[in-house]
């Protein structure tokens, strides 16, 4: 398969994604495999999912506060979970919400005053347009969790959520490109840092 590049794979799977068949199927699919994985965690990061191109985790977080498009999932989890706030210098905070508020880019972001550091995360579910084959993430360009996330060590508490239709995506990682430990689609668990 030859590599594209990476705005030409942005760009194709943010044609697919929203068109996606069996989207909210496959999504319960991924968050039955996921939840596993959870237990035993009681600090875990996560994401406020731009519901047309990313995978929506918000269903198996108890007491989450944003609104939900649906309602079903059979069983949520109730660690302390702690969603990304953008800040100048393109800096992310993580913080455990009492609200959230809409950013410039329309996604919702916690207002909360608990702030917790990747470090001290006991897992790290990170949002993502796809995929290549070794593992690396393709985000929308931000280069937020490629800082954060810059050592190997931070990488394996990693988990990335796609759909199996859509992955790989053939892209060419760069040196300073997120590679995650783990990633689930609704058929299976790869695992890149184990």
């Amino acid at each position: 398969m030859n590599s594209i590049s990476k705005q030409d794979a942005r760009n194709i799977l943010k044609k697919n994604l929203p068109n996606l068949p069996e989207r909210e199927d496959h999504e319960a699919a991924i968050l039955r495999r996921l939840y596993p994985i959870l237990q035993g965690k009681s600090r875990i990061i996560t994401y406020s999912p731009d519901l047309l191109y990313e995978v929506d985790v918000l269903p198996i977080i108890e007491s989450c506060p944003l609104p939900r498009p649906t309602g079903f999932i059979e069983a949520r989890h109730s660690a302390k979970w702690y969603f990304p706030r953008m800040e100048e210098g393109k800096v992310l905070r993580f913080l455990r919400p009492h609200s959230f508020e809409k950013n410039g880019l329309g996604l919702f972001e916690p207002i909360g005053d608990e702030e917790i550091s990747v470090e001290e995360a006991d897992l790290i579910l990170v949002p993502a347009l796809g995929f290549n084959e070794k593992g690396y993430r393709l985000g929308r360009g931000g280069g937020y969790y490629d800082r954060i996330l810059n050592s190997e060590s931070l990488q394996k508490k990693t988990i990335g959520l796609s759909f199996s239709k859509l992955f790989p995506v053939p892209f060419l990682a760069e040196s300073h490109d997120l590679k995650i430990g783990k990633m689930i689609t609704e058929i299976q668990i790869h695992s890149f840092l184990d």
